[in-house]
């Protein structure tokens, strides 16, 4: 039996009373806290050397760092989600490449006021190698067929940098240079335990754990976020020793990530570079441990998990700008059946309609236009994570839930952010489709407190739109 996950209370919200690694990477691969670690006190550190760029942007030269002088972002901007603006008499440089994110000029919206949902929905009513097959069962539906989700994402709002996500560790600016990497007993034990004892995907640990031995010496933090993630799988299967291994992980994600930031900002690399391979590795393992942390360690309340969940979009948001250009290099890494696998399954013409109630009830609601647009684009996100779900085999099916959450488009995470009753309800959809993969260690019981927890907050002014959700819960047991 599983052991119990920490964390599992929650408290009502304002409306009424208490009632794997793959999917990541593959849907990374197929879409492509704000302010800056304070400064010490202490004596004023010296600059880190670099060469002049006269033709730099305006951000890099802010920062005091190498610009790569590509167009129309430069990739220190790209990886930091900054906007780059360049002199006007800059000249472009021979060498810099045209990255496929333009930058937006303004800041991400300020978060709206936090409100009690008080409207009722408008028109709501009841309601291996082998590419795998679409199994029989399925009927084709014109609904349920959505292809794989893509996001326009010409003008990005502005989105917090690794470093800046992470900065209330000091350790964690990138103005200093990591020592170099050190593994020792401690961390050979948890790489066995990732290689024998942590599970997540049949056929995808081999790939993922030679990848992370290959390049542990030029890129560790690919090798210390898989560490970071076998730690925390162990802590919930030695509850003696359960801190420790918790401390240990977040020691090794602290690292990893200045590492990666310091990597990138060294070594920008090109779109036909083979780092990329490490850094896909990296961000698909953090994507996928971020999603571990706040479904299990922020149950405190809903304020809690909500401020949390949309924190982690951020970089969820940074981390495919990363990688964006580079598939065909990382489709051409070990990890390729997977990812050959996993884009069959997204892309099948077969499909449920899971979501298709929900979908009219944003139609009808009396949200703004493009609130709506949004709110609908996050419900066929759902629905497409239902269909891979039902395709692809139940060893592997846990790929669809934690690939939902890096398919966020920025306006839907603001009308989250507003707590706008349609846009929670998506959240519980997809809090359904956690139910389904609670036997994953990744994701336990966390469909059924996402669940309770929205329907807690909306109250039973949205008991029918909350029904289908809630009847799962009731009816999908063990």
């Amino acid at each position: 039996m599983r052991p119990d996950r920490p964390g599992s209370g929650h408290s009502p919200g304002p409306g009424g009373s208490t009632a794997s690694t793959a999917s990541t990477a593959s849907s990374i691969a197929n879409t492509v806290a704000t302010t800056t670690p304070p400064k010490s006190s202490s004596a004023t550190k010296l600059r880190r050397a670099h060469r002049k760029s006269r033709n730099g942007c305006w951000e890099c030269k802010r920062r005091h760092i190498k610009c790569d002088e590509a167009r129309p972002a430069c990739s220190n901007c790209v990886v930091s989600e900054r906007t780059c603006s360049f002199p006007h008499n800059a000249v472009p440089s021979a060498n810099g490449f045209v990255t496929a994110s333009s930058q937006a000029a303004a800041s991400a919206p300020p978060a709206g006021a936090l409100r009690s949902p008080a409207r009722s929905p408008a028109g709501s009513s009841p309601g291996s190698n082998t590419i795998y097959p679409p199994p029989h069962s399925l009927p084709p539906s014109a609904y349920g067929h959505r292809g794989f989700p893509m996001i326009d994402e010409a003008a990005p709002p502005t989105l917090p940098s690794f470093n800046e996500f992470f900065a209330g560790s000091p350790s964690a600016s990138v103005t200093d240079a990591p020592k170099p990497p050190v593994f020792s007993a401690k961390h050979l034990i948890l790489l066995h335990h990732a290689e024998t004892a942590m599970p997540y995907t049949t056929s995808f640990m081999p790939p993922i754990i030679n990848i992370a031995i290959e390049w542990s010496q030029q890129c560790p933090y690919a090798m210390d976020q898989l560490l970071a993630l076998a730690a925390d799988h162990l802590s919930l299967h030695s509850p003696e020793s359960s801190l420790a291994h918790r401390r240990t992980a977040t020691e090794l994600q602290t690292r990893a990530l200045m590492w990666f930031n310091h990597d990138t900002q060294e070594n920008p690399g090109q779109p036909n570079d083979r780092i990329c391979i490490p850094r896909f590795l990296f961000a698909t393992l953090l994507s996928l441990h971020l999603l571990y942390e706040t479904l299990t360690y922020h149950r405190s309340s809903y304020h809690a998990f909500i401020d949390k969940f949309i924190e982690s979009t951020h970089l969820h948001r940074g981390v495919r700008t990363v990688i964006r250009s580079s598939y065909d290099i990382i489709l051409d890494s070990p990890l390729r059946p997977f990812l050959l696998n996993f884009r069959a399954a997204s892309e099948t013409e077969y499909g449920g309609s899971e979501c298709a109630e929900l979908e009219r009830i944003i139609e009808s609601s009396d949200l703004a236009p493009a609130t709506v647009a949004a709110c609908k684009s996050a419900c066929q996100t759902v629905q497409w994570a239902f269909n891979v779900h039902a395709i692809l085999p139940p060893d592997d099916n846990i790929h669809a839930a934690t690939a939902f959450p890096i398919l966020l488009t920025a306006e839907y995470v603001e009308a989250l952010r507003k707590n706008r009753p349609e846009a929670l309800l998506v959240l519980a959809y997809y809090g359904v489709l956690l139910h389904r993969c609670r036997r994953s260690w990744i994701i336990g019981d966390s469909g059924s407190f996402l669940i309770q927890l929205i329907a807690d907050y909306l109250g039973s002014f949205w008991q029918e739109p909350m029904r289908w959700p809630l009847q799962v819960l009731r009816t999908e047991q063990g």
